[in-house]
Protein backbone atom coordinates (compact mmCIF):
# COMPACT_ATOMS: atom_id res chain seq x y z
CA UNK A 1 0.00 0.00 0.00
CA UNK A 2 1.32 3.43 -0.85
CA UNK A 3 0.14 7.00 -0.63
CA UNK A 4 1.04 10.61 -1.32
CA UNK A 5 -0.74 13.07 0.95
CA UNK A 6 -1.29 16.83 0.49
CA UNK A 7 0.47 19.25 2.83
CA UNK A 8 -1.12 18.97 6.31
CA UNK A 9 -3.21 21.80 7.71
CA UNK A 10 -1.88 21.24 11.22
CA UNK A 11 1.85 21.92 11.14
CA UNK A 12 2.13 20.92 14.81
CA UNK A 13 1.66 17.27 13.81
CA UNK A 14 3.20 17.07 10.37
CA UNK A 15 3.83 13.34 10.22
CA UNK A 16 1.75 11.26 12.66
CA UNK A 17 2.45 7.56 13.03
CA UNK A 18 0.23 5.28 10.94
CA UNK A 19 -0.12 2.66 13.70
CA UNK A 20 -2.09 4.13 16.59
CA UNK A 21 -1.45 1.47 19.24
CA UNK A 22 1.98 0.39 20.48
CA UNK A 23 1.88 -3.02 22.21
CA UNK A 24 5.10 -4.02 23.95
CA UNK A 25 6.56 -7.53 24.10
CA UNK A 26 5.23 -7.95 27.64
CA UNK A 27 1.78 -6.77 26.51
CA UNK A 28 1.70 -9.35 23.70
CA UNK A 29 2.92 -12.13 25.99
CA UNK A 30 0.30 -11.25 28.60
CA UNK A 31 -2.48 -11.41 26.02
CA UNK A 32 -1.18 -14.75 24.73
CA UNK A 33 -0.98 -16.10 28.28
CA UNK A 34 -4.57 -15.05 28.87
CA UNK A 35 -5.73 -17.14 25.92
CA UNK A 36 -3.72 -20.23 26.86
CA UNK A 37 -4.25 -20.03 30.64
CA UNK A 38 -7.75 -18.80 31.41
CA UNK A 39 -9.43 -19.78 28.16
CA UNK A 40 -7.59 -23.02 27.40
CA UNK A 41 -6.70 -22.04 23.84
CA UNK A 42 -3.91 -24.20 22.34
CA UNK A 43 -0.56 -22.31 22.23
CA UNK A 44 -0.29 -22.39 18.42
CA UNK A 45 -3.80 -20.89 18.09
CA UNK A 46 -3.09 -18.25 20.73
CA UNK A 47 0.11 -17.31 18.90
CA UNK A 48 -1.84 -16.86 15.66
CA UNK A 49 -4.52 -14.74 17.36
CA UNK A 50 -1.93 -12.40 18.86
CA UNK A 51 -0.03 -12.24 15.57
CA UNK A 52 -3.17 -11.13 13.74
CA UNK A 53 -3.81 -8.11 15.91
CA UNK A 54 -1.50 -7.54 18.86
CA UNK A 55 2.10 -7.85 17.75
CA UNK A 56 4.75 -5.66 19.44
CA UNK A 57 5.95 -2.66 17.44
CA UNK A 58 8.81 -0.22 17.19
CA UNK A 59 8.27 3.43 16.25
CA UNK A 60 10.93 6.03 15.48
CA UNK A 61 10.66 9.60 14.26
CA UNK A 62 12.90 12.50 13.27
CA UNK A 63 11.52 15.92 12.43
CA UNK A 64 14.39 18.38 12.03
CA UNK A 65 14.97 19.74 8.52
CA UNK A 66 18.09 18.61 6.69
CA UNK A 67 19.33 19.27 3.13
CA UNK A 68 21.18 16.65 1.11
CA UNK A 69 22.49 18.35 -2.03
CA UNK A 70 24.42 16.92 -4.95
CA UNK A 71 26.78 19.82 -5.67
CA UNK A 72 29.33 18.68 -8.28
CA UNK A 73 28.62 20.97 -11.22
CA UNK A 74 30.56 18.99 -13.83
CA UNK A 75 29.43 15.48 -12.84
CA UNK A 76 25.84 14.70 -13.90
CA UNK A 77 26.13 11.19 -12.40
CA UNK A 78 27.19 12.37 -8.95
CA UNK A 79 25.18 10.94 -6.04
CA UNK A 80 24.96 11.87 -2.40
CA UNK A 81 23.53 9.82 0.49
CA UNK A 82 22.81 11.04 4.00
CA UNK A 83 21.65 8.94 6.93
CA UNK A 84 18.50 10.63 8.19
CA UNK A 85 16.84 8.11 10.54
CA UNK A 86 17.37 4.68 12.08
CA UNK A 87 14.96 2.40 13.92
CA UNK A 88 15.46 0.84 17.32
CA UNK A 89 16.83 -2.73 17.21
CA UNK A 90 14.42 -5.62 17.13
CA UNK A 91 15.07 -7.15 20.59
CA UNK A 92 17.50 -10.04 20.61
CA UNK A 93 15.53 -11.67 23.42
CA UNK A 94 11.98 -12.08 22.13
CA UNK A 95 10.60 -12.64 25.65
CA UNK A 96 11.45 -9.14 26.91
CA UNK A 97 11.41 -5.54 25.75
CA UNK A 98 15.15 -5.14 26.28
CA UNK A 99 18.01 -6.55 24.25
CA UNK A 100 20.25 -8.67 26.54
CA UNK A 101 24.03 -8.54 26.78
CA UNK A 102 25.80 -9.98 23.76
CA UNK A 103 25.06 -13.71 23.86
CA UNK A 104 24.18 -14.07 20.17
CA UNK A 105 26.72 -15.00 17.54
CA UNK A 106 27.00 -13.31 14.16
CA UNK A 107 25.78 -16.56 12.61
CA UNK A 108 22.57 -16.39 14.66
CA UNK A 109 22.06 -12.73 13.82
CA UNK A 110 22.49 -13.40 10.12
CA UNK A 111 19.97 -16.25 10.10
CA UNK A 112 16.62 -14.78 8.98
CA UNK A 113 14.07 -15.50 11.71
CA UNK A 114 11.01 -14.26 9.81
CA UNK A 115 9.77 -12.31 12.81
CA UNK A 116 9.41 -8.94 11.06
CA UNK A 117 5.84 -8.82 9.75
CA UNK A 118 5.32 -5.26 8.52
CA UNK A 119 7.19 -1.99 8.06
CA UNK A 120 5.83 1.47 7.27
CA UNK A 121 8.03 4.29 6.02
CA UNK A 122 6.86 7.89 5.93
CA UNK A 123 8.77 10.90 4.67
CA UNK A 124 7.99 14.59 4.46
CA UNK A 125 10.25 16.08 1.84
CA UNK A 126 10.70 18.08 -1.37
CA UNK A 127 13.37 18.79 -3.96
CA UNK A 128 14.76 22.16 -5.06
CA UNK A 129 11.42 23.09 -6.78
CA UNK A 130 12.70 23.59 -10.33
CA UNK A 131 13.67 21.39 -13.27
CA UNK A 132 14.93 21.97 -16.82
CA UNK A 133 14.50 18.47 -18.26
CA UNK A 134 10.75 18.00 -17.75
CA UNK A 135 8.68 15.96 -15.33
CA UNK A 136 7.55 18.77 -13.03
CA UNK A 137 4.66 17.72 -10.81
CA UNK A 138 5.18 13.98 -11.50
CA UNK A 139 7.63 11.28 -10.48
CA UNK A 140 9.25 11.39 -13.92
CA UNK A 141 12.82 12.69 -13.78
CA UNK A 142 12.82 12.52 -9.96
CA UNK A 143 16.40 12.96 -8.74
CA UNK A 144 15.70 12.95 -4.99
CA UNK A 145 14.57 9.84 -3.15
CA UNK A 146 15.02 7.57 -0.11
CA UNK A 147 16.57 4.13 0.31
CA UNK A 148 16.56 1.69 3.22
CA UNK A 149 19.23 -0.64 4.54
CA UNK A 150 19.24 -3.38 7.15
CA UNK A 151 22.14 -3.19 9.60
CA UNK A 152 23.26 -5.91 12.01
CA UNK A 153 25.34 -5.22 15.11
CA UNK A 154 28.98 -6.26 15.34
CA UNK A 155 28.58 -7.43 18.93
CA UNK A 156 26.16 -5.85 21.36
CA UNK A 157 23.96 -3.22 19.63
CA UNK A 158 25.48 0.21 20.35
CA UNK A 159 23.23 2.53 22.36
CA UNK A 160 24.06 5.71 20.40
CA UNK A 161 21.75 6.49 17.50
CA UNK A 162 23.68 6.24 14.24
CA UNK A 163 22.22 9.40 12.73
CA UNK A 164 23.82 11.41 15.55
CA UNK A 165 27.22 9.86 14.68
CA UNK A 166 27.18 9.69 10.86
CA UNK A 167 26.17 13.30 10.24
CA UNK A 168 28.25 13.93 7.10
CA UNK A 169 26.89 12.68 3.74
CA UNK A 170 28.54 9.95 1.67
CA UNK A 171 29.20 9.47 -2.05
CA UNK A 172 26.62 6.68 -1.92
CA UNK A 173 25.24 4.31 0.69
CA UNK A 174 27.89 1.65 0.07
CA UNK A 175 30.60 4.25 0.81
CA UNK A 176 29.37 4.36 4.41
CA UNK A 177 30.50 0.78 5.10
CA UNK A 178 33.75 1.65 6.92
CA UNK A 179 32.07 4.36 9.00
CA UNK A 180 29.30 1.94 9.92
CA UNK A 181 31.79 -0.71 10.99
CA UNK A 182 33.63 1.83 13.13
CA UNK A 183 30.28 2.58 14.80
CA UNK A 184 29.56 -1.12 15.40
CA UNK A 185 27.27 -2.01 12.48
CA UNK A 186 27.42 -3.96 9.22
CA UNK A 187 25.16 -4.12 6.17
CA UNK A 188 22.88 -7.10 5.63
CA UNK A 189 23.06 -7.78 1.89
CA UNK A 190 20.64 -9.37 -0.53
CA UNK A 191 21.59 -12.45 -2.52
CA UNK A 192 22.81 -10.22 -5.36
CA UNK A 193 25.02 -8.21 -2.99
CA UNK A 194 22.91 -5.03 -2.96
CA UNK A 195 22.55 -3.39 0.45
CA UNK A 196 19.70 -0.96 -0.24
CA UNK A 197 16.04 -1.04 -1.16
CA UNK A 198 14.36 1.95 -2.82
CA UNK A 199 11.66 3.34 -0.54
CA UNK A 200 10.12 6.59 -1.79
CA UNK A 201 10.79 9.26 -4.41
CA UNK A 202 9.92 12.95 -4.20
CA UNK A 203 7.67 14.54 -6.81
CA UNK A 204 9.81 16.43 -9.30
CA UNK A 205 10.04 20.22 -8.87
CA UNK A 206 7.63 20.28 -5.93
CA UNK A 207 8.25 23.46 -3.91
CA UNK A 208 6.29 22.53 -0.78
CA UNK A 209 7.14 19.49 1.31
CA UNK A 210 4.65 16.66 0.99
CA UNK A 211 3.97 13.54 3.01
CA UNK A 212 4.81 10.23 1.32
CA UNK A 213 4.32 6.71 2.70
CA UNK A 214 4.74 3.08 1.75
CA UNK A 215 3.92 -0.11 3.65
CA UNK A 216 5.62 -3.47 3.12
CA UNK A 217 4.20 -6.68 4.60
CA UNK A 218 5.95 -10.04 4.65
CA UNK A 219 4.37 -12.49 2.22
CA UNK A 220 2.18 -9.80 0.62
CA UNK A 221 3.07 -8.18 -2.71
CA UNK A 222 3.14 -4.39 -2.43
CA UNK A 223 0.69 -2.81 -4.87
CA UNK A 224 2.30 0.23 -6.48
CA UNK A 225 0.38 2.39 -8.94
CA UNK A 226 3.51 4.20 -10.15
CA UNK A 227 6.78 2.28 -9.86
CA UNK A 228 8.67 5.56 -10.27
CA UNK A 229 7.16 6.71 -6.98
CA UNK A 230 8.26 3.97 -4.58
CA UNK A 231 9.80 0.55 -4.12
CA UNK A 232 8.10 -2.75 -3.37
CA UNK A 233 10.53 -3.99 -0.71
CA UNK A 234 11.00 -7.49 -2.13
CA UNK A 235 12.92 -9.65 0.36
CA UNK A 236 13.40 -6.84 2.90
CA UNK A 237 11.34 -8.21 5.79
CA UNK A 238 12.67 -11.73 5.26
CA UNK A 239 16.17 -10.42 6.12
CA UNK A 240 15.14 -8.16 9.02
CA UNK A 241 15.89 -10.27 12.07
CA UNK A 242 16.79 -10.07 15.78
CA UNK A 243 19.21 -7.34 16.76
CA UNK A 244 18.97 -5.56 13.40
CA UNK A 245 18.01 -1.96 12.77
CA UNK A 246 16.62 -0.21 9.69
CA UNK A 247 18.46 2.80 8.24
CA UNK A 248 16.70 5.38 6.07
CA UNK A 249 19.00 7.23 3.66
CA UNK A 250 18.16 10.48 1.84
CA UNK A 251 19.53 10.48 -1.71
CA UNK A 252 20.12 13.09 -4.43
CA UNK A 253 21.71 12.67 -7.85
CA UNK A 254 22.85 14.92 -10.66
CA UNK A 255 23.87 18.55 -10.73
CA UNK A 256 22.65 20.57 -7.73
CA UNK A 257 19.64 18.42 -6.86
CA UNK A 258 18.60 19.04 -3.26
CA UNK A 259 16.64 16.52 -1.16
CA UNK A 260 15.03 18.74 1.48
CA UNK A 261 13.86 16.47 4.32
CA UNK A 262 11.53 17.82 6.98
CA UNK A 263 10.59 14.60 8.79
CA UNK A 264 10.48 10.81 8.58
CA UNK A 265 9.11 7.88 10.54
CA UNK A 266 9.80 4.14 10.63
CA UNK A 267 7.27 1.72 12.14
CA UNK A 268 8.07 -1.98 12.46
CA UNK A 269 5.63 -4.70 13.53
CA UNK A 270 7.23 -8.00 14.53
CA UNK A 271 6.05 -11.37 15.73
CA UNK A 272 6.95 -13.38 18.81
CA UNK A 273 8.14 -16.99 18.46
Amino acid sequence: MAAVDPPPANLQNILPYRLSSLPSVSDALQVRSGFTGHRGVPPEIARQIVSNGYNPRLQNRRDDEQHYQSTRENDPDYNIAGLYLTSDPIPLDQTSDQAPPNQTSDRALLKPSKIAKRIIFQTRAADQSWVTLGGAGTFNNSHTWFEASILRPLGHPPATKLESVLTAPFRDVQSARDALRDAGWEFVARENGDVTWRVLNNITAQRECRNYSVEWERGVETVVQDEKAMGKGEGFLELLSRGCIVALWAKAAGRFWDNRVAAATIEIEYELP
